[in-house]
């Protein structure tokens, strides 16, 4: 599952990578739409062939996009949290009813506080 979020405020919730691909390149280059997976993580595009442009910035020729997980983020990206509150509608999909729903997913699969303080290695502890 995945979750885009759309400039204009609202999040579709796909069933795969397949789905995202869905959306024309150009404006996943533009950042029109930003994708996370399930569990929040930021999934990053990255082309397998770039977009041709040319004058005045028309695209010549859409290019082809994977998204490959990157939990570091990028300073341009919001994190899942703040997209969220950022969120004005929810498009019906068969999994979540609310934004609400998306959150609580979320939070379920993240680990608490204790979990992740378990997870550390010693140098983390330094």
């Amino acid at each position: 599952m995945i979750f885009a979020f759309v400039e204009d405020g609202t999040v579709e919730v796909l069933a795969s990578e397949s789905a995202a691909r869905t959306w024309e390149p150009i404006d996943v280059e533009s950042r029109v739409v930003v994708f996370y997976a399930d569990d929040g993580t930021w999934l990053e595009p990255r082309f397998t062939r770039p977009n041709r442009h040319r004058f005045f910035g028309w695209v010549l020729e859409q290019g082809a996009f994977e998204l490959v997980r990157n939990p570091a983020g990028h300073p341009t990206i919001d994190s899942i949290d703040v997209a969220l509150s950022e969120a004005v509608a929810l498009e019906p999909n068969p999994y979540f009813r609310t934004i609400d729903d998306i959150r609580r997913h979320l939070a379920a699969r993240r680990p608490s506080e204790a979990q992740a303080e378990s997870m550390k290695g010693p140098r983390d502890h330094e």
